[in-house]
């Protein structure tokens, strides 16, 4: 009975049998043509009908937002970044390309071909699920998980027959979404040279994540020698001011919106360049 009973969508209402719709986490129905504009790789089991319409509501944004990422991006990191790479897996292609200064990445699967967009995922994401169970003290440890540069999260899992003989390759991608705790690309298997490629796409990943890392690290040292150095400017300024009866409060405005603009990434002198715009 249950095969042939129909169901109402609770986005677009419309009446569908049980191979044309997923119940949610929440028990309501979404039919196969909604869920084409949430994420593909989103369990819907997981996803309550809020997280569903959220996923509508901002999946179009984010692939907008990542693709304008690549044209304020730094020269020399666009043109490794804005193409994507092609790993043939087994049975199936799949095409993934990042962008390490803002943390984020893409994949598209062909066996995600119907859906309307290209999600966009976070490195800062990027490690084994947790659930929430509100306890703040975990956030440090959570934090350290995330920054942990040695973390090789992206694994493959490989399935083997009775004879031992291999079959096929899972590349295991985890994140700690409600919806999504884990990101599979799985393919048929059926030599070293079909599972090498696997593990490329892992290593290119966990590889993109630490370069994530690297370039954090490397813009808050850049940020903090540009404070320093505009401190000292403006110091140097304010006595400047006082000693010839020039305007104190003025050069005081003037380094604030400096250490702000060094803060928002809107300063692009170089360390020893001068900061003030004059």
């Amino acid at each position: 009975m249950g095969l042939f009973s129909k169901e109402a969508c609770t986005f677009c209402g419309t009446e569908v049998g049980m191979l044309k719709r997923s119940k949610l986490q929440t028990k309501e129905y979404i039919c196969n043509e909604c869920k084409k504009k949430t994420n593909p790789f989103a369990r819907m089991d997981y996803t309550s009908k809020d997280n569903a319409q959220h996923m509508m509501d901002t999946l179009a944004q984010e692939a907008a937002d990542f693709e304008t990422s690549f044209d304020s991006a730094e020269n020399r990191f666009q043109s490794a970044e804005r193409s994507f790479k092609t790993w043939d897996l087994g049975s199936h292609r799949v095409q993934y390309r990042c962008n390490t200064r803002l943390g984020a990445f893409q994949i598209i699967s062909e066996n995600h071909s119907s859906y309307e967009h290209i999600p966009v995922f976070y490195f800062d994401s990027m490690i084994p699920y947790q659930f929430d169970d509100g306890n703040k003290n975990l956030e440090g440890f959570r934090n350290s998980e995330i920054m942990d540069i040695n973390a090789e999260y992206v694994t493959v899992k490989e399935d083997k027959d009775m004879d031992g003989n291999l079959t096929a390759c899972t590349v295991i991608i985890p994140y700690n979404d409600i919806c999504i705790r884990e990101i599979r690309l799985n393919g048929n298997a059926g030599n070293e040279s079909d599972k090498e490629v696997f593990y490329d796409l892992a290593e290119q990943i966990n590889s993109d994540r630490k370069a994530w890392i690297n370039n954090g690290i490397y813009d808050a040292e850049r940020k903090n020698k540009m404070q320093i150095r505009n401190l000292g400017d403006t110091a140097a300024e304010i006595l400047k001011a006082a000693a010839t009866g020039g305007n104190v409060e003025e050069a005081v405005k003037q380094g604030i919106e400096t250490a702000n603009d060094i803060e928002e990434g809107k300063v692009k002198q170089g360390f020893f360049g001068k900061l003030f715009r004059k």
